[in-house]
């Protein structure tokens, strides 16, 4: 996939949501629409630890980034 595939495919994300995985799939293959679905999908585990210190800030909690690891 070009980069302006790439851009054309998140167009059709941006645009039209979960149906556009069909599109992309017939126009690219199954590959390039399950990474970008997986992309999409992915979690920020950078933000949820900020804000679960956030959280422990606001409230007084006792944690810091270090308590917030993956399990």
């Amino acid at each position: 996939m070009t980069r302006t595939e790439y851009r054309t495919a998140r167009r059709w994300i941006r645009d039209n949501g979960r149906m556009a995985y069909r599109w992309i799939a017939n126009s690219f293959g199954w590959g390039a629409a399950d990474s970008l679905r997986d992309l999409a999908d992915a979690k920020d585990w950078l933000q949820e630890r900020a804000e679960i210190v956030a959280y422990c800030k606001r409230y007084g909690l006792a944690c810091n980034a270090r308590h917030t690891g993956r399990r």
